[in-house]
């Protein structure tokens, strides 16, 4: 008998916490989604990020690194993408490809995530997925996370290839 009302209290409590946290959504900063997004390619309330390569939780990260100063992706260079490498005013020079291309801003950073060009009108490498499913919100969280990354607390760690 005390075991039966032991156990309907514990579902009442499960049952009040459960109704409580069913309320409004607890707020997620912006920087909180543009975070998500990098690491795993979805926002803050959940939905996945279309992308060209058909990719699903996996974002920027798993090719430029969780700090994203890049490495290697199957044998292909995976750039430095924090914000204060991609506005380098001396612009940048990829070997890879034999190109120059003058710095990016937020307005060319958004169209290499999206239609994967670069801030000269180059087609970025295959490789690079484009991001179709980000809205303007969704991508200037992801430039101010890009910034939060080019802080100088964060030490640069080996660029291990990735897979």
């Amino acid at each position: 008998m005390h075991a039966r009302i032991g156990w309907a209290i514990a579902a009442v409590a499960l049952l009040g916490v459960a109704v409580a946290g069913a309320g409004d959504p607890i707020p997620v900063s912006h920087t909180d989604n543009g975070r998500r997004i990098f690491l795993h390619g979805t926002t803050a309330s959940g939905r996945v990020v279309q992308n060209s390569h058909g990719m699903e939780g996996a974002g920027c990260a798993m090719c430029h690194g969780e700090d994203g100063r890049g490495g290697m992706m199957h044998g292909i260079p995976a750039p430095n993408i924090t914000f204060s490498n991609l506005t380098d005013p001396n612009g940048h020079e990829h070997e890879f490809s034999n190109r120059h291309h003058p710095a990016f801003n937020r307005e060319t950073i958004k169209a290499a995530v999206v239609a994967g060009i670069d801030p000269a009108g180059n087609a970025l490498h295959e490789e690079m997925p484009r991001w179709i499913g980000l809205n303007g919100a969704d991508l200037e969280d992801v430039i101010d996370y890009l910034q939060a990354l080019s802080k100088p607390h964060r030490r640069p760690s080996p660029g291990p290839e990735r897979m």
